[in-house]
């Protein structure tokens, strides 16, 4: 039997393009073997609470 590997990244960050009363919308990005996968997680944060660096 031939075993197979497979890659899996979760990330997560926020599009400072769409602040609204200083909140972002937090987004997810699921890659799985190199297809990926974003959406949102229809939540904002104040962007003073994220760590943009």
């Amino acid at each position: 039997m031939m075993k197979t590997r497979s890659t899996f990244s979760l990330i997560f960050w926020v599009n400072t393009s769409r602040i609204k009363n200083e909140h972002v919308p937090i987004y997810a990005r699921i890659t799985v073997d190199g297809k990926r996968a974003n959406f949102s997680l229809q939540r904002r944060i104040a962007i003073a609470e994220w760590d943009l660096f």
